[in-house]
């Protein structure tokens, strides 16, 4: 017998052979008993497996035996409408009952099948049978076949049963079986490990070690194995890209639910697959009127996906944007909220849209939670939509006033920065006072810590206190008014009548239109920030100021150095901050030989213009270099992009030519058919040739497990894979790497 974890099981009475219940049987007139109950389970049995509604398998209940007709019963409830007033009917809890007096008698079929039809019905009113399954479980995992260990791990996450013995085994069980999983119990165990919340890194090593043949996945198989990897926060870049090379050749079978949620996993991972994502928004054109029909949570997930990975196309998004009007009386808070702000952050204005969601915005005031009446707050403040025919601003208002002690302080700063735009907020509000507390708060964060740098190169521990104590407040940016109040109270703000203001900003407005005549959808235009600096000396006070040295920065990979060798310490504010436009202009700044000197000479000044207003771990770098060097820094800032007027579509730039004529480059030409009409996803591998010759996915070849080499097969357009570097030379990844944009066309020129 198989050893189990946790206590043992309690036992019903022990099953005895065949013979001694035929001599414990008592034989009346000839007939045997014993059979006359058997022939009765196989009747019953057949009823259940007919049965087209609850009622036929709940009159069975009474009669029930046998593990397998038990079972059967619970399965079949997965297949007849279920509702929540049958958890309450003394029939179906006398059939748990049942079921957990006859579980050790369960192999492991019938304890698959038996959750599975709980998991359909998805009932989660928990019982005593709860913990005999689990111990039974843990029994018979070795007798699990895969299709046993998919389907329970989906039952298990679609009640939600975390017991931890059962689940480490069935875990334990799937590592060791995934030679012989087919893609949907790949799928299946990803995506109920991400449901219940569960990081397995054994399990997620175990698939990359896998070799999938992603090309078998099916649209489904696809889209929930990527949600679950994203879900769980595993990012394996060459692994996710192949399967959207598999994925979009097949993106015309893709429902709207997989594309969204394709695209979703993708702005979750952070992962930008020029060639899936391209795929999709050629997929939405392709469908036409069909888009119309489409569910509210598709259209704003998908919108939300592409604004996230900071991607402007602007025929998918009048597309999804026009779907939407159509279907606005089914938007929730957070569908209008997150379309919303996708189309505020790729710069796509558009008034019908605006009007619609401003409408059902009001209807729905009181449902919105604090993040969505700050998303919608700040995509009407760049649209410059105040919705006035709607009463959107009166509402928004009325409704922060009612609600301001729950709001998260980035989310009310977003709304007061909206109301102050529109000027509409009345003086001395609870928005104000609750905000400055956490501006003054900030304000002492921040200058204790620039004073300290100021006197000496901090030690590590207080860089990461200063660092830790700024994110866990998770407060991104003040707002205009804020800044303005944090600039004039340390000196920096630069006076509006300083000539170098319209200077930068002008400088900034011809940057954009030169990376819009090499690009027009350039994240230069609509994504990036960017900071003009001037360093300058003057010897009088209203002189003519020389211009020691001068530059624009944009926000990306730093291109002056890592601003702590500089002695400036950024925060991890949402993403990481040593490339943002400012921090790089006071590195070059540090850079020239007059700050390096250590001694400023009378009359010097940096200035800096910002495209936008400057976050909170950039306003720390300007107190560092304020409190470094007094009265030299002076900084002016923009609101960012604002928008007046509707949006003209910018046409999709054309990929470049493949030199293969496939209709995509770097895509392969989507499979023809097969003919023998099999699906694949569900075709379960035998064992792998373990003789095969091996090659290491990890990099140390000393600790890594071993793979079949498939490495030199390469792809149908032979797409070279990624070098990795390691202590023993390079060598290559299994996976497929990206082309890393969609228009360049030296990154597709070999294939």
């Amino acid at each position: 017998m198989c050893e189990w974890l946790g206590g043992p099981p309690r036992f019903c009475d022990p099953r005895r052979s065949s013979a001694a219940r035929s001599r414990a049987s008592p034989v009346f007139g000839g007939k045997d008993e014993g059979e006359d109950a058997r022939n009765r389970q196989k009747e019953l049995q057949e009823l259940i497996v007919s049965a087209e509604s609850v009622e036929s398998i709940l009159a069975t209940v009474r009669e029930l035996e046998g593990a397998i007709v038990i079972s059967t019963a619970l399965h079949r409830l997965g297949k007849v409408p279920v509702t929540a007033e049958v958890f309450r009917d003394p029939r179906f809890l006398l059939l748990l009952e049942r079921f957990r007096s006859r579980l050790p008698f369960f192999g492991s079929r019938q304890i698959a099948n038996s959750l599975h039809g709980l998991g359909v019905v998805c009932y989660r009113g928990g019982g005593a049978w709860v913990e005999m399954v689990s111990v039974q479980t843990q029994r018979r995992i070795h007798e699990f076949e895969p299709q046993h260990v998919s389907n329970t791990l989906w039952a298990c996450a679609r009640m939600q049963l975390q017991e931890p013995l059962m689940l480490r085994a069935l875990t334990s069980r799937a590592i060791e079986d995934i030679q012989r999983f087919c893609p949907l119990d790949i799928s299946i165990c990803t995506w109920a490990f991400a449901t219940m919340k569960r990081r397995e890194p054994e399990w997620l090593r175990a698939v990359v070690r896998a070799r999938c043949e992603f090309g078998d996945f099916s649209p489904q198989n696809m889209s929930n194995f990527v949600w679950g990897l994203s879900t769980l926060g595993f990012r394996n870049d060459n692994m996710v890209l192949a399967v959207g090379r598999e994925a979009s050749k097949k993106i015309q079978d893709f429902i709207p639910q997989e594309l969204s949620n394709f695209s979703w996993a993708l702005a979750t991972m952070d992962l930008c697959d020029n060639l899936m994502l391209r795929a999709i928004a050629e997929e939405v054109d392709r469908r036409g009127p069909e888009v119309n029909s489409w569910d509210p949570q598709s259209l704003s997930n998908m919108m939300w996906a592409y604004a996230t990975l900071a991607l402007k196309d602007d025929p998918l998004f009048r597309r999804l944007l026009d779907a939407s009007i159509e279907r606005i009386q089914d938007h929730d808070t957070q569908n209008l909220a997150n379309s919303s702000w996708a189309a505020a952050m790729v710069g796509f204005r558009c008034s019908r849209w605006l009007t619609a969601a401003s409408a059902a915005a009001v209807r729905k005031i009181r449902d919105c939670q604090t993040l969505h009446l700050a998303q919608l707050a700040f995509a009407f403040a760049r649209f410059v939509f105040p919705g006035e025919a709607q009463g959107f601003l009166q509402a928004l208002l009325e409704e922060t006033l009612r609600r301001v002690e729950e709001f998260p302080p980035q989310s009310l700063f977003d709304v007061h920065d909206a109301l102050r735009f529109f000027q509409v907020l009345p003086k001395a509000t609870s928005i104000e006072r609750r905000l400055t507390c956490c501006y003054e708060e900030t304000l002492r964060r921040l200058e204790s810590f620039a004073r300290l740098a100021a006197n000496g190169r901090p030690s590590a521990e207080q860089v990461s206190t200063y660092q830790r104590s700024v994110e866990q407040s998770d407060i991104v940016t003040l707002g205009e008014y804020w800044t303005i109040q944090f600039l004039k109270h340390f000196g920096l703000l630069c006076p509006s009548s300083d000539p170098f203001i319209p200077e930068g900003r002008q400088r900034i407005l011809d940057f954009r239109e030169e990376e819009a005549q090499k690009d027009p959808v350039s994240r230069s235009i609509f994504h990036r920030a960017q900071c003009a600096w001037q360093l300058g000396l003057s010897e009088a006070e209203n002189a003519e100021k020389d211009t020691l040295a001068d530059g624009l920065f944009e926000s990306g990979e730093p291109v002056a150095g890592a601003p702590a060798g500089h002695g400036l310490y950024v925060c991890r504010l949402r993403h990481t901050r040593e490339g943002d436009a400012e921090v790089q202009a006071l590195c070059a700044a540090l850079d020239t030989s007059v700050l390096r000197s250590g001694r400023v000479p009378k009359g010097l000044t940096l200035n800096l213009h910002l495209s936008d207003v400057p976050c909170v771990s950039c306003l720390g770098c300007t107190l560092q270099f304020q409190f470094r060097f007094p009265g030299v820094l002076r900084v002016s800032f923009d609101r960012g992009r604002v928008l007046r007027k509707d949006s003209v579509p910018i046409p999709r730039p054309p990929p470049p030519p493949s030199r293969k004529g496939n209709p995509i480059p770097y895509a392969p030409m989507p499979d023809a058919p097969r003919s023998d009409g099999v699906d694949r996803s569900m075709i379960r591998k035998e064992l792998s040739d373990r003789s095969a010759d091996t090659t290491s996915f990890y990099l140390n070849p000393l600790l890594a497990s071993r793979r079949p080499n498939g490495a030199s097969k390469g792809g149908e357009e032979a797409v070279p894979h990624k070098m990795v570097q390691s202590r023993n030379g390079s060598q290559q990844t299994y996976y497929f790497s990206s082309a890393p944009a969609f228009f360049d066309t030296d990154d597709y020129e070999s294939y």
